[in-house]
């Protein structure tokens, strides 16, 4: 059976609107952990969540990018749930990070933000890996 190329095409990468939002929150969430007013009892606890909100835009930006330059539909399917087991890695990296935080003017803020933020990505992944493994087992006959 043949991919439904809309369907892959829908599946494969978010609307517009809401890549823009992601990096949007991104951007602010990197801000305030380059800028804020952050404190930790643990040395290197800031410049580690840094690094891996830094990490975590990567993982985003490959998750969001257009996959149509990959030429068979199963390809980008599954290159599309790679970057979002990668993103959630990151997603959990970062959360572990924000917990060794214990202090500073911005830390409330920063936690409203993640939250946020981590919900938004977390509502998208769960139903676009769902469908996206729908579309995978439809092309070898297999009913989920």
């Amino acid at each position: 059976m043949a991919f439904d190329d809309a369907e892959v095409a829908r599946w494969t990468r978010p609307e517009e609107a809401q890549r823009q939002q992601w990096r949007r929150d991104w951007l602010v969430l990197m801000d305030l952990c380059l800028w804020g007013e952050l404190k930790s009892s643990q040395i290197g606890t800031s410049s580690r969540l840094r690094k891996r909100v830094l990490d975590l835009g990567e993982k985003l930006r490959s998750y969001v990018g257009d996959r149509q330059w990959i030429p068979h539909p199963r390809e980008r399917i599954k290159n599309c749930l790679s970057s979002g087991l990668q993103l959630r890695d990151a997603l959990g990296k970062v959360a572990e990070s924000l917990e060794q935080l214990d202090g500073g003017a911005d830390l409330a803020q920063l936690h409203t933000m993640w939250d946020t933020f981590s919900s938004s990505l977390y509502a998208d992944l769960g139903p676009r890996e769902e469908a996206l493994v729908v579309l995978l087992n439809q092309q070898y006959g297999e009913d989920v």
